[in-house]
């Protein structure tokens, strides 16, 4: 259709390739920033120093369970956050 209408390149990008493509490649950034949430967190635990992942590692060896119940909603928080902010933003793209 575009090759009937003579439409450019930059056209056939705009209006038809990328509002085709963009619904699948949020939902690819929806994946990998929920994976790397869990990475980030998980690398914390091994390396030590800063983070809420070395602060659940070091209040596991304290045996403070009471912070390590808060970290965990912490990080379930900001995971829960984090889809909000793409979902809304893929709602505000969908045709």
């Amino acid at each position: 259709m575009a090759r009937v209408l003579n439409l450019s390149e930059w056209k056939v990008f705009t209006k038809i390739l990328f509002p085709a493509t963009l619904p699948y490649m949020l939902t690819g950034i929806r994946l990998s920033i929920g994976t790397a949430w869990l990475v980030i967190v998980a690398a914390e635990m091994l390396t030590g120093g800063v983070g809420i992942g070395f602060w659940v590692w070091d209040e596991w060896n304290n045996l403070n369970v009471e912070h390590i119940i808060i970290a965990i909603f912490v990080v379930g928080i900001v995971g829960l956050l984090l889809e909000q902010m793409l979902v809304m933003l893929a709602k505000r793209f969908s045709y």
